[in-house]
């Protein structure tokens, strides 16, 4: 057996207990993908990351799995591992990660971490508004503006609620939501979301072995929402984005967009443990 360090934290937490937890392994290099993906699943947390070897351009590069698959690109594992290797490696306030999306500008102001998201693109979805509502066991009149596909590193279905009450109040139906938010076989998800003032509620649910999840903290969907703003002409703006209210497990997501559509996502980090992994 060989020993593996990691390290514990919470991403976008605001409080000791809040946040979105996250493992991050700081020398991955021995291990194999097999080993990655197996090592996710035995952690069972949304995610967990895996450092690499950086290089002249970037600090270090992450590979990002979920308990079921790997994932290109990830707002809370990049902005955790972001924390954990600037404590670690001593780095400055702004610094680059690779991952298999490219590389992510990082910058850290006053204990807050963010990251400069990729331009987005954007699909249709074909789902009608009565659809996505039924989806989220929600009526239509719940839901305002069609639903589309968006992509700043990680494509997911954005869905806009009418009210915040709606969003807290989706329960989505596991038939339904396989039918309509299936991105391809094993990786279905949709991104809920309403925004009052610079406040804006959101919840991210996805399938796993036939059942529907919910995430507590979700940087790359809150990319998504920046990107989709950038695009329907209500940049610039500076958003409050509140996640995991409803599975009692605050989070407070920062999401900045400029004049020109640039996206920012931030949140704090709390440093929670570390340990040895025997692989």
């Amino acid at each position: 057996m060989t020993a593996f360090s990691y390290q514990l934290v919470n991403v976008f937490a605001e409080s000791r207990w809040g946040g979105n937890p996250l493992a991050v392994f700081t020398d991955a290099a021995r291990l194999c993908d097999a080993d990655m993906q197996a090592m996710a699943r035995q952690f069972n947390l949304s995610e967990t990351v895996f450092v690499l070897p950086g290089t002249d351009a970037c600090a270090a590069a992450l590979r990002i799995f979920t308990p079921a698959l790997e994932l290109p690109f990830a707002g809370h594992p990049l902005l955790g591992s972001a924390a954990v290797l600037q404590q670690l490696l001593g780095l400055p306030a702004h610094f680059k990660l690779n991952t298999r999306a490219g590389e992510i500008a990082i910058r850290e102001q006053e204990g807050i971490y963010r990251l400069c998201a990729r331009p987005a693109t954007h699909r249709a979805t074909g789902l009608d508004w009565a659809t996505a509502a039924a989806m989220l066991g929600l009526e239509g009149s719940d839901i305002c503006g069609e639903p589309v596909w968006v992509n700043a590193g990680s494509e997911q279905l954005l869905i806009r609620a009418a009210s915040r009450e709606a969003v807290l109040a989706a329960k989505p139906d596991p038939l339904l939501f396989a039918a309509g938010a299936t991105l391809f076989p094993g990786r279905s998800v949709a991104y809920l979301w309403h925004a009052a003032d610079t406040v804006a509620t959101v919840r991210l649910f996805y399938a796993q072995g036939g059942a529907v999840l919910e995430d507590p903290g979700t940087g790359s969907a809150c990319a998504n929402l920046g990107a989709w703003c950038a695009e329907a002409g209500m940049a610039p703006l500076s958003w409050r984005v509140l996640q995991g209210e409803a599975i009692g497990r605050p989070n407070i997501l920062y999401l900045d967009v400029d004049g020109a559509g640039q996206v920012e996502v931030g949140g704090r980090v709390q440093m929670m443990g570390q340990g040895v992994f025997y692989a």
